[in-house]
């Protein structure tokens, strides 16, 4: 089909189409994806605790600026070298009471309403406005009111808000707490919004903990589109960490084939996009080549019958950008929760579109909060690790440690109602720091994808549109990491 009207795309954000100042198109046209997840998941295959731990070798690679290993260091068989177990925190297991709803005052659970620290139960006794019992607390009430105010009023003459210090900021799950600090992976997003190398440090500020890495994806309606695309990449000249590159295989115009791209016919294309990536020091980027590869909502997305087209492309393009840019850590992902047209196993979508272990470095998949793998108590999140028709997070972990590769999650983000997704979800954001916890021995990346646009309505970052999932993400990523030890080592 023309992809001059674009088909719904099931993750429902926007690629970048344009030129500056905005980052990207318009976004796909709306519409409703027949059933783009399959059939909604059933109990699925649980995800038990705790995790097996790998050891893995130092590779031979330079380390990245930031003090991070290279994602390309080789992982060795589990029977070689020090084996490291992952015990996950006390706390990560069931929660019935995320399930529950929400109360007028509070979080439902222990500390809900009806509960020890909630304030719904109606069984405590009223108290006369005379009573010294509640005139002390009330004046020191107002005490504390009055200084709190003060302050504000003093920190914003000088431009911040109390707000923007992350310490001051609550767990939106009451959770947070629970989990270490230290992440020993790679971390950023998608800022949405007019994409630059200022905004990304404003997200580093506003989450309390720079960027290491940051998306971004070169303009492609053509091929002669895709060879001149150097402003996505220039614009973020000046940020320090590395890039998450998301390299189309086919234009959007459907210019030519899988085919005729691993016949060469359009190597100049791919040659291009190294030079730039050169030009511009990016040498150590991530480049996900053909991103989500099962997502037929892309002119190169594959189902049964164009897998091998798929890898042939895949592993021709590998080697174009290797030759021009031999440090270039390429990746290979797909979407998570998305069915395989055309196959027989609910792995197909992973197992029959990845192209080889000698062209791929890390492994991953993109996760948004919406059809059947939504999220919004401990059930659902278990059975969307391993869903019963398709790939789930916890099926790339598991298939990058068979082969030896670390993980990535290059998109990852809630997604708002409209779009069939849960909306504001601070349980989503806990339960994704607590897989990349328990998987940090693998994790290269993960980026969390903020756009406000109606598209996906995912944004945490200077919105306001999902209050209670950013204080979440900033609770836990404002946290101090450990990126100078490797993971796992």
């Amino acid at each position: 089909m023309s992809h001059d009207g674009w088909r719904d795309d099931p993750t429902t954000r926007p690629v970048p189409q344009g030129n500056p100042p905005s980052p990207y198109g318009a976004p796909h046209d709306p519409g409703s994806p027949n059933q783009p997840y399959g059939a909604p998941s059933g109990n699925g295959q649980p995800y038990e605790q705790p995790l097996p731990g790998h050891g893995w070798a130092v590779g031979s690679g330079t380390a990245a600026p930031n003090g991070h290993d290279p994602a390309t260091q080789v992982l060795p068989p589990a029977t070689s070298g020090p084996a490291v177990t992952q015990v996950l925190p006390s706390g990560l297991g069931a929660r019935p009471e995320w399930s529950q709803p929400a109360g007028p005052n509070g979080p439902a659970g222990p500390n809900g309403p009806g509960g020890p620290g909630g304030g719904g139960s109606g069984r405590s006794r009223a108290r006369g406005l005379r009573s010294p019992r509640f005139l002390i607390p009330a004046v020191a009430g107002v005490v504390l009111v009055l200084g709190a105010a003060a302050t504000v009023a003093y920190v914003k003459l000088r431009g911040v808000t109390v707000a923007d210090a992350p310490g001051t900021v609550p767990s939106a799950t009451g959770r947070a707490a629970t989990l270490p600090a230290g992440r020993t992976w790679l971390s950023g997003a998608w800022t949405g919004g007019s994409l630059s190398a200022e905004r990304v440090q404003g997200f580093g500020d506003w989450r309390g903990q720079p960027a290491d890495v940051v998306t971004t994806y070169p303009a492609y309606k053509t091929w002669d589109e895709l060879k001149a695309s150097d402003w996505h990449v220039g614009t973020l000249d000046g940020f320090k960490g590395r890039l998450s590159y998301g390299l189309p295989l086919l234009p959007s115009k459907d210019e030519g084939t899988l085919a005729d791209v691993a016949a060469g016919k359009h190597d100049d294309a791919f040659q291009a996009v190294a030079e730039v990536l050169n030009k511009h020091g990016r040498q150590d980027s991530f480049v996900r080549i053909g991103l989500e590869a099962n997502g037929t909502w892309f002119p190169w997305g594959a189902d049964a019958g164009r897998a091998e087209d798929f890898k042939a492309a895949f592993r021709h393009v590998q080697g174009v950008l290797k030759a021009a840019s031999p440090k270039l850590t390429i990746g290979f992902d797909i979407g998570c929760g998305t069915a395989f047209k055309g196959g027989s196993d609910r792995l197909d979508g992973l197992t029959k579109l990845y192209p080889g272990d000698d062209v791929v470095d890390v492994i991953g998949c993109d996760r948004y909060d919406q059809y059947h793998v939504k999220a919004r108590n401990q059930g659902e999140w278990d059975a969307s690790l391993h869903p019963s028709d398709a790939p789930g997070l916890g099926d790339v972990a598991d298939f990058a440690r068979a082969h030896h590769k670390k993980m990535s999650v290059p998109e990852w983000g809630v997604a708002s109602q409209q779009r069939d997704g849960t909306g504001d979800n601070p349980f989503f954001i806990y339960s994704m720091y607590s897989f990349f916890l328990g998987n940090k021995d693998i994790l290269a990346y993960e980026n969390y994808f903020n756009e406000a646009e109606d598209s996906l309505g995912s944004a945490l970052f200077d919105s306001g549109q999902n209050p209670k999932s950013a204080a979440e993400y900033r609770k836990l990523w404002g946290q101090k990491p450990n990126l100078a030890t490797p993971a796992a080592s």
